[in-house]
């Protein structure tokens, strides 16, 4: 919407409203339109106000979030060359140990189901780990 109005659009605008409410009620017309004017300015300066007070209150928790996830990413950062220092050391299972795996076939009962011999593999090597 192109709202620039040259100046005889504006003085054909005057004649007109002249000739509709007349001399003596144009000075009262100007008056109300002021009015009318302010309000309009009020009410959108007040609605401003509200919608930017609302989008802090929604955008506080989202920018606190922002900041502690970038704080949590720079110490992960930080952290990096640490973990590759760390050396990792292979766990012996009972699969890769044969004398293990001699000995649990050796200690199986005929009545054991394969979840009774899982459960025991896992105790024995839960042991072995904490032995080595």
């Amino acid at each position: 919407m192109n709202s620039n109005l040259t100046l005889s659009e504006i003085v054909t605008i005057a004649v007109v409203i002249l000739i509709i409410f007349g001399p003596e009620r144009l000075p009262e017309m100007a008056r109300r339109a002021g009015q009318l004017a302010a309000r309009i300015r009020d009410a959108a300066a007040s609605l401003r106000q509200e919608l930017t007070s609302e989008y802090q209150d929604l955008a506080k928790p989202l920018q606190d979030i922002e900041r502690d996830l970038r704080a949590a990413k720079d110490d992960i950062k930080a952290s990096l060359p640490q973990v590759e220092d760390v050396q990792l050391t292979p766990r012996k299972t009972p699969a890769s140990d044969p004398a293990a795996a001699e000995a649990r076939s050796a200690a199986d009962e005929p009545g054991d189901s394969p979840a009774d011999r899982t459960a025991r593999d896992d105790d024995e090597g839960t042991a072995e780990t904490a032995a080595s």
